[in-house]
């Protein structure tokens, strides 16, 4: 049986790989740089849907990981116990971890070039 939590992540994983999702990915100050890689925060909205979480990020990553540069180690990944947030205007919000998180991650980026999406500020 599902639950309202799995729900979300379900229709969350649906919807976001959709034409119509707005994609917003800047780069996040709060935290400090590791090496090469620097946090990017991504947000994906569609219809009543917003989902939210921070990933490491290294600008020209096939390159940076020839020559082993520091940092490259972090990137692709969630910042470490930040999980993704997705919230529903009539549910509220929903923070998941682990796989439920990854599988959330890979389906809002699933056919998109991050890189082309990131702000600078």
């Amino acid at each position: 049986m599902f639950t309202q939590r799995d729900k979300i992540k379900e229709l969350a994983e649906f919807l976001v790989k959709g034409q119509d999702t707005q994609c917003m990915i800047f780069r996040n100050t709060n935290y400090q740089p590791r090496g090469v890689s620097e946090v990017i925060t991504c947000e994906y909205s569609i219809k009543t849907l917003r989902i939210v979480y921070n990933e490491w990020f290294v600008e020209g990553f096939e390159l940076a990981n020839k020559m082993k540069l520091p940092g490259t180690e972090y990137h692709g990944k969630l910042v470490k116990g930040s999980g993704v947030t997705v919230t529903t205007k009539d549910k509220g919000p929903y923070t998941f971890y682990g796989k439920d998180a990854l599988s959330i991650k890979d389906a809002c980026e699933l056919n998109r070039d991050i890189a082309s999406y990131i702000l600078t500020r």
